[in-house]
């Protein structure tokens, strides 16, 4: 294999490190906001679930005052039949109090499922509150191990970097200019191998005349793609 094919072997493979490096430290900052919104998700069931619960606790609350206020009503409407004379208007009075107890034991049932509502409610906040604090813990040590990622992932491009410059010098200027072109696309291979007539980066078929300059070791261009192709094969089809 002649010397401008491995030294541009050796540069691609550190280009490729480096943008493999890239792409993971890319993903970091992504990374990072998916859990920050998952812990915001759980922090708003919390809530939420505590407003559900303190709402029915104040329906609870405005029962107790509703019935309190009926039975003050009924000791008013009882005193004031002591002191009637006359049958009809005791009778009215009478129906007035009886009204009210049906009243007092209206709110009561309503009372009675505001209490089986509360303490369902109760049991929601109390299992998301336990998932959320649960998640807390795992939510710091999963960005903790996300930031050290990122600081071993940035150091590791800065080596890489320092390493390629050494590399390159070695590649020809003419060569280099082609694939700095296509490695600045930022995706595929920009020195691809031919395997079998097919080129290793955009799997198209080569041309008799193509396949037989990249066996010479010439610098030759992918008839489809136009990246710089080389093989390892010799011999025909």
């Amino acid at each position: 294999m002649k010397q401008w094919i491995t030294d541009l072997l050796a540069l691609q493979e550190v280009d490729l490190r480096i943008r493999g490096l890239k792409t993971r430290l890319s993903l970091v900052p992504e990374e990072i906001a998916k859990i920050d919104r998952e812990f915001e998700n759980e922090k708003t069931k919390v809530s939420q679930a505590k407003e559900a619960m303190l709402a029915i606790e104040l329906e609870i609350k405005k029962k107790e005052s509703e019935i309190k206020e009926q039975n003050e009503l009924t000791k008013k409407y009882q005193t004031q039949s002591a002191m009637i004379k006359k049958n009809e208007e005791y009778r009215a009075m009478m129906n007035e109090i009886e009204g009210v107890k049906k009243k007092i034991g209206e709110i009561e049932t309503e009372e009675l499922v505001l209490m089986e509502k509360i303490e369902a409610a109760r049991n929601v906040f109390r299992s998301e509150e336990k998932i959320y604090k649960d998640r807390e813990k795992a939510i710091v040590d999963e960005k903790n191990e996300l930031k050290e990622l990122e600081g071993k992932l940035k150091a590791e491009i800065e080596k890489q970097k320092s390493s390629r410059a050494e590399v390159a010098a070695k590649v020809t200027p003419d060569v280099m200019s082609v694939y700095t072109r296509m490695l600045g696309k930022n995706k595929g291979t920009p020195f691809a191998e031919v395997h079998q007539g097919i080129c290793g980066n955009c799997h198209l078929k080569l041309t008799p005349q193509t396949i037989n300059s990249v066996r010479k070791e010439m610098q030759v261009y992918c008839d489809n793609c136009g990246h710089l192709v080389y093989t390892t094969e010799t011999g025909s089809d």
